[in-house]
């Protein structure tokens, strides 16, 4: 059998149309175009990309929102001195390995590597619903307001402290 060749740029939605009728390959485009995709987090293993040392361990990367997800005890972030020696080195990692993010990064600090990822998301949703989640998010820091938020999950407990890096 000969199939037919188009010169068009519709030429994959003419054979459609001759297989399916033009009404019905237009309403398959259409369809396919609406289809849900997952959710995808574009992340970067750390321990290929960026150092970090084991007192504030890097332990995901989410290029995408030019974040890192950082372990640590809640007492070497909870004054501005501590998390300021805390943030100073990953800086220096991140103008290392993520030159491009300037000063927009920002830093998720949790106390355990199993709860490091976005509430959204399916691998932490138990813990979210168990409360764990919240318990474990110990601070967020925003580069670019220089501002940490101590227990940003938990609304009753939620500190903020300034801290300025060069």
């Amino acid at each position: 059998m000969d199939w037919p060749i188009r010169s068009s740029g519709l030429a994959h939605l003419n054979f459609l149309g001759d297989i399916l009728g033009i009404r019905k390959a237009y309403l398959a485009a259409f369809a396919l175009a609406f289809l849900p995709l997952p959710r995808i987090v574009a992340q970067t293993p750390p321990q290929e990309s960026c150092k970090s040392d084991d007192s504030a361990k890097i332990v995901r990367i989410d290029d995408r929102n030019e974040r890192i997800f950082v372990i640590v005890r809640v007492d070497q972030i909870n004054t501005v001195s501590k998390a300021r020696k805390v943030l100073l080195p990953l800086q220096a990692s991140l103008k290392q390995c993520r030159p491009g993010w300037g000063k927009t990064w920002s830093v998720s600090f949790f106390s355990d590597a199993k709860y490091a990822g976005y509430k959204y998301e399916d691998n932490v949703a138990a813990l979210v619903a168990n409360g764990s989640w919240s318990k474990a998010y110990l601070g967020e820091y925003e580069r670019q307001t220089q501002r940490l938020i101590m227990n940003p999950a938990e609304r009753e407990r939620i500190r903020f402290l300034k801290i300025p890096l060069p």
